[in-house]
């Protein structure tokens, strides 16, 4: 739990956006499952296309966080850089 506390607020919400879709993906696809094997003259299209949504969500959400932190990590090493010029040149 060290590792949670030090993380940026922001972190904390994507991961936790993140684990409420995958787990709606996982229980959702286990439903349809079931009701496939179940009572296979149900109609599952709409499930399987929603459960489709969300995983599209999630790699979205994944992407986007992806790209956030590396344009982060980026900008912090250019400004690392800058300052280390700025050093030599004084």
């Amino acid at each position: 739990m060290t590792r949670l506390r030090d993380r940026p607020t922001g972190d904390l919400m994507v991961l936790l956006v993140a684990v409420t879709v995958c787990g709606s993906v996982v229980f959702g696809g286990v439903a349809v499952i079931l009701v496939t094997l179940f009572q296979p003259d149900v109609d599952v299209t709409n499930a399987a296309r929603n459960i489709a949504d969300l995983l599209n969500t999630l790699i979205g959400l994944l992407a986007g966080f992806l790209a956030g932190r590396t344009d982060a990590n980026v900008t912090a090493a250019r400004k690392m850089n800058e300052e280390q010029k700025r050093k030599e040149e004084q």
